[in-house]
């Protein structure tokens, strides 16, 4: 399992008559100033155009995918013919060639490897660990008190992610792994939409943003490292995700079956700890929003709990039972992925919806704008956990709904994540009831992740 260099096709040269329509455009910036100043918003009107429409986001050329069917063509279709884009690279500065950023053959063969490590039987053997965390995070709290759910669901992931990863559970270990690891995706996020050039400069020359990077960088890679090496040293077979990972045997070019090297072990950890810790945390956060602004099927939602499995600790095998909350949490999901959208670059020319894509095209297809369609979604907007009827879901189209994307590139970490999330609401709604602060404005902060801006302060309410 080497790491491949990726050629990316420059700036495709095309008539823009022959392109799908889009909004109006200003002379040499065409709209990036608009989509740099509100991207959500930006595309929400660049979507009224049509299905499939022409963005100016200097200097790409970028496609607004927003119909199921175009989204599935790309994912499945003509998924030979299209990758990871040049962003990509602002990603390997942490996670190096690993399933998030590999293409191609690399992507497929690493996910081989990892797939098994996700079998529902390994998965499974971390629920009680799953619950106990979220019990002390739920005891440690207060009648009335005022919280930030979005730190407070971030803490209790961030827990979790640490002990099934690495085994660990000291609270100093926990920490100083979730520090640099904040600071580094931190960086991330502030380079990823910058124009290649200016960010590789802003990255490569010794600014304090760029040294602090650096520096917390280095501290993680020093703690996954350590914990590497004495893993490999160790005679005691661990179950965390390490030491799988450490156990698992790749085919390589020859035919022969070989072992990661420490830094192929070292980007996978960061990668599963990215999938594992952020995205969970933010889908929490806007589930436990929308319950609280709506009291009603908050209610319903501890009647289920109160019904299925009373006062005793939630289990595995309730979830099963816990329908409605099966619905809420999809339907959270829904108006709120957590992953908001996702791009891909042509490396080949192909057909889309009836005009041609040529090498070196991005498309965009936002689940934000796709999953509130009101083709698909009657008034898209409401919560409405009760439209997910088998009926309704066998109605809609494959690619309406797609939070943890699709085709072989969909989250290996899926099933994961909704185990977490379902013990994780089970466990918190048992005692306590979210009440949103009506000071606070909601307001979505398009990032790498679908966050909360200024967090998510809500009151705690002593179930009686």
């Amino acid at each position: 399992m080497t790491a491949r260099t990726v050629t990316y096709p420059s700036r495709p040269a095309v008539d823009r008559s022959a392109l799908p329509p889009g909004p109006p455009e200003l002379p040499i910036i065409g709209q990036t100033l608009r989509y740099l100043r509100d991207p959500i918003g930006f595309m929400q009107e660049a979507a009224t155009y049509g299905d499939l429409v022409t963005m100016s986001v200097k200097p790409a050329l970028l496609y607004l995918v927003n119909h199921p069917d175009l989204v599935r063509d790309i994912v499945v279709t003509h998924h030979r013919r299209v990758g990871r884009g040049p962003n990509t690279e602002v990603l390997k500065w942490v996670m190096g060639n690993s399933l998030v950023t590999a293409s191609g053959a690399d992507h497929l063969q690493q996910r081989r490897l990892i797939q098994p490590q996700f079998h529902r039987s390994r998965i499974d053997g971390y629920g009680a660990m799953m619950q106990q965390y979220a019990a002390q995070h739920r005891n440690a709290w207060a009648d009335g008190q005022r919280v930030d759910m979005a730190r407070e669901m971030g803490a209790l992931t961030l827990r979790i992610v640490v002990k099934t990863l690495f085994g660990l559970d000291l609270p100093h270990d926990v920490r100083r792994i979730g520090a640099a690891f904040e600071l580094s995706n931190n960086y991330l996020v502030a380079r990823v939409n910058q124009p290649p050039r200016l960010r590789n400069f802003l990255h490569r020359f010794p600014f304090p943003y760029s040294l602090r990077f650096k520096r917390a960088r280095a501290r993680l890679d020093r703690i996954i490292y350590n914990l590497i090496a004495e893993r490999r040293q160790s005679a005691n077979r661990a179950d965390d995700l390490l030491s799988l990972l450490l156990a698992a045997r790749f085919e390589d070019d020859d035919g022969g079956e070989r072992p990661l090297t420490d830094r192929q072990v070292r980007d996978q950890t960061i990668t599963l700890f990215a999938a594992g810790h952020e995205t969970t945390a933010v889908s929490l956060t806007w589930t436990w929003y929308l319950l609280s602004v709506h009291p009603e099927i908050q209610t319903r939602f501890h009647q289920e709990l109160d019904d299925v499995i009373g006062g005793r600790p939630p289990t595995l095998a309730d979830l099963p039972n816990l329908a409605l909350t099966d619905r809420i949490l999809t339907e959270s999901l829904r108006l709120y992925p957590s992953i908001w959208f996702w791009s891909r670059m042509a490396f080949q020319p192909f057909s889309l919806g009836g005009y041609d894509i040529p090498s070196g095209a991005l498309l965009a297809a936002p689940q934000l704008i796709v999953q509130r369609d009101p083709r698909w979604f009657d008034q898209p907007l409401e919560f409405r956990p009760d439209r997910w009827t088998p009926e309704f879901r066998q109605s809609l189209p494959p690619y309406a709904y797609y939070p943890f994307g699709g085709g072989p590139r969909r989250c290996i970490g899926d099933g994961f994540a909704w185990m977490e999330a379902k013990l994780i609401l089970a466990t918190l709604g048992q005692r306590w009831r979210m009440r949103h602060d009506p000071r606070h404005q909601i307001k979505m902060l398009p990032l790498i992740s679908l966050r909360p801006q200024g967090g998510m302060p809500m009151y705690l309410e002593r179930r009686r």
